[in-house]
């Protein structure tokens, strides 16, 4: 199936937020993440640390990637944007963000030691402590969180300035702790540049690094630039086989204003070959052996499961279609009944395919089982019809006795924090939400399946093990799903 678009633009109001522009503000707060405290043995003092987890975290779900992000106070809110806003798009994988902030002295926890610059030992004098900050999260942060919340063990660690270099420093010294880096604005003007020094040893020594190492620079000239420079000629000479890296200079960013860029595209270079997966190369030279095992080389990367989402296979289903490779087009649908078979669109598009290589009885058969799966699917109804079937929503619809239909009756608050109304109008159940969103009539196709009317989507509820209500799901096209809770 092609994109729904103007339909799902009306659904996504009344899912993504009922109240439209012209409701009254309800003043209710907007939360991003937790605040928390660690004792710490290592550095003898309580630690704070924020924690933001993406809005579809799932504790028995998936796992989840995990940022630390040094100076967490200053980075919080933004990174926490950039990571939503990624995730969203599917440029990275789900991650949460551990963000680290500053207590008493951000020179002591931050910097390294100083080993060859006696002045900044005089104007330094608590610097150094670098390594004791490595050993807290090493220690006591990553396993705490890891004993909290279900995540992989794919860790990225972002820091900015001096954070920058105790990302620099965090590699040479246990390049075993994190996975990749966001080294931003580094001061590698720190201890006269000995951190150069240490990496060229460093790289030396470490001919199976396997790590990704993301570095840049605004507009900032002298040691800072040149040591960064000096550091990415290195990675250049004598990064190793496995040893991924890119440094950019961001002339139009100033040393302040660049950690957002930095960020944002530091995790793009990070999971690039994640997203920007050029599956109809892989599938000319390979067929589907070839995708897989892209995805099985991505999955011993990153450490957690990656595998062509229904989506990608589907586009590139669509792309034989646009090339009228029918044949073709139908092997790739067909793979991704195979993967996603509780799917109604890998259904209905294998139908289209047969349809337009001309095989009617095939595509009949295909899309009556995607209207079974989705009753709200109107283009199954509507190209059965076409194919001179006369199959519609009327045919799928259960009878329910109204006082059954009055148990669903009630207020339900949706993900987004907005509140709906079910309420019988005759015998017929009925949604009604502020604003814009037009009154919804629920067709029961199934004691706890309903289909929205008229803006065609499937609503399953959910009951408890006393069979009463909990709350519901609403699949409102290809991988749009949103719950709502039901409110005592």
């Amino acid at each position: 199936m092609k994109k729904m678009q103007n339909l799902f633009l009306f659904v996504a109001l009344f899912l993504m937020g009922a109240s439209s522009a012209f409701a009254q503000p309800k003043g209710e707060a907007v939360v991003i993440g937790q605040s928390f405290t660690l004792q710490s043995d290592v550095l003898n003092e309580e630690r704070p640390y924020m924690v933001y987890v993406p809005s579809d975290y799932d504790p028995e779900g998936q796992p989840v990637a995990v940022m630390y992000l040094m100076d967490g106070k200053g980075h919080f809110l933004h990174t926490s944007g950039v990571v939503e806003f990624l995730k969203r798009q599917n440029r990275i994988p789900r991650m949460m963000i551990v963000a680290i902030p500053n207590t008493q002295d951000r020179t002591r926890d931050l910097t390294p030691t100083i080993e060859v610059d006696e002045q900044a030992k005089k104007n330094f004098p608590t610097a150094g402590g670098a390594n004791k900050t490595l050993s807290f999260i090493r220690d006591e942060l990553i396993p705490h969180i890891e004993g909290n919340y279900n995540v992989n063990k794919y860790r990225v660690l972002v820091g900015h300035s001096f954070g920058g270099i105790f990302a620099v420093n965090a590699l040479l010294t246990d390049p075993e702790v994190f996975d990749s880096y966001i080294s931003i604005s580094p001061s590698m003007w720190w201890d006269q540049q000995n951190l150069v020094e240490r990496a060229e040893t460093f790289l030396d020594t470490k001919p199976d690094l396997d790590a990704f190492f993301y570095m840049t620079m605004g507009d900032e000239g002298g040691s800072m630039l040149g040591g960064a420079m000096k550091l990415a000629a290195l990675f250049e000479e004598k990064s190793p086989e496995n040893f991924g890296w890119d440094f950019k200079v961001m002339k139009e960013e100033t040393h302040g204003s660049i950690p957002h860029r930095s960020t944002y595209y530091g995790l793009e270079a990070i999971f690039k070959d994640w997203f920007r997966v050029d599956l109809a190369k892989l599938y000319a030279e390979s067929g589907f052996k070839g995708i897989d095992a892209h995805y099985e080389k991505m999955t011993d990367k990153l450490g957690f499961a990656m595998a062509p989402t229904e989506l990608a296979i589907n586009n590139l289903g669509y792309r034989y279609m646009g090339q009228k490779n029918y044949e073709e087009a139908i092997k790739v649908f067909a793979e991704n009944v195979k993967r996603f078979p509780k799917s109604f669109n890998v259904f209905d598009s294998l139908a289209e395919g047969y349809m337009e290589q001309g095989d009617k009885e095939k595509a009949i058969k295909h899309y009556k089982k995607s209207v079974a799966l989705n009753p709200a699917n109107a283009n199954g109804f509507k190209m059965l019809n076409k194919l001179g079937v006369e199959y519609s929503l009327d045919d799928l619809i259960v009878k329910i006795p109204t006082t059954e239909l009055q148990g669903f009756a009630g207020n339900y608050q949706l993900q987004s924090g907005d509140k709906i109304t079910m309420e019988m109008e005759g015998d017929q159940l009925v949604v009604l939400a502020s604003g814009q969103i037009p009154k919804l009539h629920l067709h029961s196709v199934g004691n706890d399946r309903f289909v929205a009317k008229p803006l065609d989507f499937l609503l399953t509820f959910e009951l408890t093990e006393e069979n009463k209500i909990k709350g519901f799901e609403a699949m409102m096209g290809i991988g749009q799903v949103v719950q709502g809770k039901r409110l005592e």
